[in-house]
């Protein structure tokens, strides 16, 4: 069974919309707080995340939070 990863924000520049990584031998998903704001760093923020397997709920809702 798979962990579901930690979501969080960070000031990735103007290029990069997400990545996942490990903190601590844990997944965590890092959003480019400039999603909230860009349309298209979220939409690629989205498809990256999706890929990497996080389910669509836990996504908007990570999104929703950097919107705010």
């Amino acid at each position: 069974m798979s962990e579901t990863p930690a979501v969080i924000t960070a000031d990735l520049g103007p290029c990069a919309a997400a990545f996942i990584t490990r903190i601590h031998g844990k997944p965590a998903a890092v959003i480019n707080e400039r999603a909230g704001r860009s349309t298209e760093l979220r939409y690629q923020a989205v498809c990256a995340l999706l890929g990497a397997g996080l389910d669509a709920g836990l996504i908007f809702g990570a999104l929703h939070g950097v919107r705010r």
